[in-house]
């Protein structure tokens, strides 16, 4: 297994504010040993860690990234949605995040966003400079993406980075993709999985991380099936040792 049993989603997203740099240290003061996050873009190519294709859930603004340059977006709050007592946390710049998740030591599994703005070849290039600069650790490393053809060009990119794809429902031509990406890990939404499927990826090899497990029997259902680990907005629900 290359991360963990417990994958902080987005940094702990029922503790903290989704992708801030407070989530990214409460997830380490916790000891949970990885973190998920996801790299975005804006209109001016600056890579950012956020989710949402739209600003208007997470933050005091509105509108598309594709529509906004770093400026735009510099000092918006993306706390308050959470509580007003995280009111100062700002849109973390990818590289900042994953300077200080490096820093911090965590394991990081990043997933690549690809919103119908942008192609492969404006993300892709940021996000790659951000980690050959600020990522020391790619043994702790998994990049993710639902978008094959993302992978398939990273991999033409970086032939030994550790790629993991996504998927809600995991395809019956999951095994020939993975051959063909040179897949690590598989991820997928833990609600359409079953066992034949879970003893088959671990046959392959390959390692199974499950979102967003937030359910801790669930989870546990999930952990004695093979499952390698679960991707939670809140680790603390889940006592793994009994």
């Amino acid at each position: 297994m290359i991360a963990d049993r417990l994958i902080a989603h987005r940094g702990c997203a029922l503790l903290r504010p989704e992708n801030t740099l407070e989530a990214m240290r409460v997830t380490a003061d916790l000891g949970v040993p990885w973190v998920e996050i996801d790299a975005n873009l804006l209109g001016d190519g600056t890579a950012i860690m956020f989710h949402d294709d739209y600003l208007d859930r997470l933050t005091n603004g509105s509108g598309p990234l594709a529509a906004c340059n770093w400026q735009d977006v510099a000092t918006l709050d993306v706390g308050s949605h959470f509580s007003t007592e995280y009111s100062a946390e700002r849109i973390p710049r990818l590289d900042d995040a994953v300077a200080l998740i490096d820093e911090l030591r965590l394991g990081l599994n990043l997933e690549i966003k690809l919103y119908p703005h942008y192609a492969v070849a404006d993300i892709l290039p940021p996000v790659v400079a951000v980690l050959e600069k600020s990522w020391s650790r790619f043994d702790n490393l998994i990049i993710s993406s639902f978008s094959t053809e993302a992978l398939r060009a990273l991999r033409a990119l970086q032939p030994d980075w550790q790629l993991g794809q996504l998927w809600e429902r995991i395809p019956a031509d999951w095994a020939m993709l993975a051959e063909e990406l040179g897949l690590v890990s598989i991820h997928c939404d833990y609600r359409y999985l079953d066992v034949a499927t879970i003893a088959a990826i671990k046959a392959a090899g390959l390692d199974l991380y499950c979102y967003t497990v937030n359910d801790p029997t669930a989870g546990q259902v999930l952990l004695k099936a093979g499952v390698d680990g679960l991707i939670t907005d809140n680790p603390l629900l889940f006592n793994l040792q009994d």
